[in-house]
């Protein structure tokens, strides 16, 4: 029985076939970069204004420096809690009003500030937690939300 050999079928139509799939590929993506760049070059003006808000420097009001005995087991302990606050806020359009409500701050601050221990001040996660209920109380005294950070200057525990 003689084997048949396989024959081999010259395809010339293959190196044409290879073409214009690279043609196609090459269309495809010359669109897709025409599209992205058009897409993107309308954009650039709201990027530009991200930009410009995340690197725009924080508009902050300088609250006051308060200094208050802590809460102890009695009444009153011996020690107290030097801070040094700043507002960080969302406007200077706000400034006038945080500034008529300078003494309804103050107290709610010293109030706030002297109901607290030296145990709760001592670690991170209870400045961090002042710092909410600073922000949560000064927002209940004017109204509205206009306070959006907190910044420490000074803290001292003695």
């Amino acid at each position: 029985m003689a084997e048949a050999e396989p024959t081999e079928k010259s395809s010339a139509g293959s190196p044409l076939i290879k073409i214009i799939i690279i043609v196609v590929v090459l269309l495809l993506l010359g669109g897709g970069g025409f599209v992205g760049w058009t897409l993107l070059g309308r954009g650039d003006d709201a990027a530009k204004e991200d930009i410009e808000k995340a690197t725009a420097r924080p508009i902050t009001y300088n609250l006051n420096t308060y200094i208050v005995n802590l809460m102890g087991q009695s009444a009153m302990s011996k020690k107290y809690l030097k801070l040094g606050v700043i507002l960080g806020i969302g406007s200077e359009k706000q400034i006038p009003e945080i500034e008529q409500y300078k003494p309804l701050i103050n107290d709610s601050v010293l109030i706030l500030l002297s109901s607290k221990t030296y145990t709760e001040l001592g670690t991170v996660e209870g400045k961090i937690q002042l710092k909410q209920e600073l922000i949560m109380r000064l927002n209940q005294v004017l109204g509205t939300p206009m306070v959006k950070k907190i910044y420490f200057t000074e803290f001292v525990v003695q």
